[in-house]
């Protein structure tokens, strides 16, 4: 606001170019720092000059697939830590209780922004966890608090996602991968076996194997990259207001700490 103010925007039109800007600034975010670093840089720079092959909301309406939102987008889930430091002066607490949320923040653990994104001139931040099968233990056993009382073996995180895929019905790793010609994992590779599973993979667990296997755990692999990528590119596209609909050639006009490389750091 500040910024457009100097800049001479007339008051009456002040709330709608800062709206303008920041959902601006925020798509940009999301398309050229978040997905390269989340799908792949190659994949996602198909994604944004050729447009989504799969994902076909209607004019002007956007929707969330279900595959994207019970699976592919629950990767997030097997990269929390199980401690986290969130300031300088604190030492690492555990995710549960004590970072629980729905109450104040004490002061103690108010959030320094450079524990957990690499800031200039700061340390480098604590990593997240890898993508893989694997979720923190206290994700496998989560508190009353978020269960409510008796959740028995619902209060595993795991349990809820399967039992989700289940009940609206998501295909299997395998089906998807058959549907776009992507070579599957294989049986060892998925590694379910020696649990006595013989049926394919549900697919909220195949896509973090695949994660673990195709993209070294640090993005996800073609299967959850397309998914999640040409959702994202599509929602902002089918977006009329977006930048990508308006002012294709447009570029974030808030500075950053590097040249042409406006991201989420320069946000915080």
């Amino acid at each position: 606001v500040d910024r457009l103010r100097a800049d001479g925007v007339a008051e009456m039109a002040l709330l709608a170019e800062a709206r303008r800007a920041a959902t601006w600034h925020y798509q940009w975010v999301l398309l050229e720092d978040f997905l390269p670093r989340l799908i792949g840089a190659g994949l996602a720079a198909e994604l944004l000059a050729g447009g989504v092959r799969h994902y076909r909301p209607g004019p002007g309406v956007a929707w969330i697939p279900l595959e994207f939102a019970d699976a592919a987008f629950r990767y997030g889930h097997s990269q929390i830590r199980e401690r986290y430091r969130v300031n300088r002066d604190a030492e690492p607490v555990p995710l549960f209780p004590d970072l629980l949320g729905f109450r104040p923040v004490p002061a103690a653990l108010a959030v320094d922004w450079s524990c957990l994104f690499d800031l200039p001139g700061r340390p480098p931040a604590q990593r997240a966890k890898r993508i893989d099968g694997r979720l923190a233990a206290s994700l496998i056993q989560l508190p009353e608090a978020i269960t409510g009382a008796g959740a028995g073996d619902y209060g595993s995180l795991a349990v809820r996602h399967l039992q989700r895929g289940q009940g609206v019905g998501l295909p299997s790793g395998e089906a998807l991968a058959r549907h776009l010609g992507v070579e599957p994992l294989t049986p060892a590779e998925v590694g379910l076996g020696p649990s006595g599973w013989e049926l394919e993979t549900p697919l909220w667990f195949y896509l973090l194997k695949e994660a673990e296997h195709r993209g070294r755990g640090e993005r996800l692999g073609p299967i959850g990259g397309r998914l999640v990528g040409e959702v994202l590119v599509g929602i902002v596209d089918a977006d009329g207001e977006s930048y990508r609909a308006v002012d294709p050639a447009w570029r974030p006009t808030l500075p950053a700490a590097s040249p042409r490389r406006f991201g989420l750091t320069d946000l915080l």
